[in-house]
């Protein structure tokens, strides 16, 4: 079997091949040199002379990596470290095979080969020699952002903190923005840093940190806010955490707006009180499309009533009505209809329904299709104008005789004494 794979690769060529690899042939004689025959001199010599000499030419540089980190196992499977590590450095290096060979040049390029190597400095090397191969294949531009990470990891763990954060910004250099890989390198750069330095260092970090959100895209820049504001809260002030808070909302993309709003006025709210939050929920609803925006009226709302502003929050209540269509947004309605039957009296129930009609008149030449309706969603159930009226009249103290005729659907009886039996007088009256 040995003998018919030499002659086959003395008869193979590489530029033919279309059912394998080439290499294929070369490993599988290594394999039975070394376990079959037990003839290791045997399986080092054709390595020797396939890697060194080039007396098989290969058209994929790939395949003759293949032998080299084939070559390098074999000696770590005799641990022969220094050897081993010889021929990994070699590999590499640029000056092996022939000049003119394609497969040869190629080597010093070849992931295979530089992964192995990094292995094993960091293995048998010293600091300095695996600090050399990591900085050689930063200055070559082989290196991705997984050995940038590596890199800065080993030279962490070696207590040369600095050092690890110029390989961070060696790596930045050769993977910017919108490169994937910036995201990860500026993430753990960051990371790495506020863990060594914390607060002892606030300026340095600020200027990393404008200087990462002016390069990231719109579509990244959520998380590194949020880092950002993070560490103003811990480590510098307030005013700025909650000027970082309010770039994120003018950055961050349309989908992401909500939440980031959510976020700040919750900030706002924590660190400078209730009112605070008045000018956000206002800058949130004019910058939110229709269903944010009533979602942030509701809330706003909530908030105003909570502060007993019954009329700020029936303002911003009418505001918000005109972006809620009610067959899409039963839930906005039925908020309102609640807050009125709590706060309200007869004119201002009245003037809600009227807001409502207005409204769906305006959205009645709009159509949705079924998934937009929200196809199979649950009835939403609200109270009725009747129970409406016993609710409103028994908060305010008035009693309703129920003997008395009928008054018009949908208005609610208050204070008023006077009574009307038709739509037409109302419209008198008013």
């Amino acid at each position: 079997a040995a003998a018919a794979l030499e002659e086959s690769l003395k008869a193979a060529s590489s530029r033919k091949a279309v059912n394998g690899s080439p290499s294929t042939l070369v490993l599988t004689l290594v394999d039975i040199y070394e376990n079959q025959q037990k003839n290791v001199d045997a399986a080092r010599n054709l390595l020797e002379r396939i890697c060194s000499k080039n007396e098989y030419e290969f058209q994929d540089s790939e395949d003759l990596a293949q032998c080299h980190a084939a070559w390098v196992e074999l000696e770590l499977r005799q641990e022969n470290w220094d050897m081993s590590l010889e021929l990994a450095r070699r590999a590499v290096s640029g000056n092996i095979g022939r000049k003119g060979s394609k497969a040869a040049r190629g080597l010093s390029r070849s992931l295979r080969l530089w992964n192995l190597l990094f292995d094993m400095e960091e293995s048998l090397g010293t600091i300095q020699t695996t600090k050399d191969a990591y900085d050689r294949a930063l200055e070559w531009k082989v290196a991705t952002p997984s050995h940038v990470l590596n890199y800065a990891s080993f030279l962490k763990e070696k207590k040369y903190f600095e050092e690890s954060f110029v390989a961070y910004e060696r790596g930045l250099g050769l993977f910017q923005f919108p490169h994937a890989g910036a995201t990860l390198l500026w993430k753990n750069y960051l990371t790495d840093f506020l863990e060594r330095y914390g607060g002892s260092k606030t300026p340095r970090a600020r200027e990393l940190f404008d200087r990462c959100l002016a390069e990231c895209p719109s579509e990244n820049a959520s998380e590194f806010y949020l880092l950002y504001g993070d560490y103003e809260e811990n480590h510098g002030l307030t005013k700025r955490a909650l000027g970082v808070y309010e770039r994120m909302c003018n950055a961050v993309p349309a989908a992401e707006k909500y939440t980031a709003y959510r976020l700040y006025i919750a900030k706002a709210i924590q660190y400078l009180g209730v009112t605070s939050a008045r000018p956000i929920y206002e800058a949130a609803i004019s910058t939110l499309g229709d269903g944010p925006a009533s979602r942030i009226c509701l809330e706003y709302a909530k908030m105003e009533t909570g502060l007993r502003e019954t009329d700020r929050a029936r303002a911003v209540l009418v505001y918000g009505a005109q972006l809620a269509d009610p067959r899409r947004d039963p839930d906005y309605w039925k908020a309102w209809h609640e807050f009125e039957v709590s706060h309200g009296n007869e004119e201002t129930f009245r003037e809600m329904l009227r807001v409502k009609r207005s409204v769906q008149a305006a959205f009645s030449t709009v159509n949705y299709n079924s998934a937009e309706m929200g196809a199979g969603a649950p009835k939403v159930e609200t109270l009725t104008e009747e129970s409406a009226l016993e609710m409103i009249a028994k908060s305010e103290g008035v009693e309703v005789d129920s003997k008395k005729q009928p008054l018009i659907g949908g208005f609610v009886q208050g204070k008023r004494k006077a009574e009307v039996a038709d739509l037409g007088e109302v419209e008198r009256r008013a």
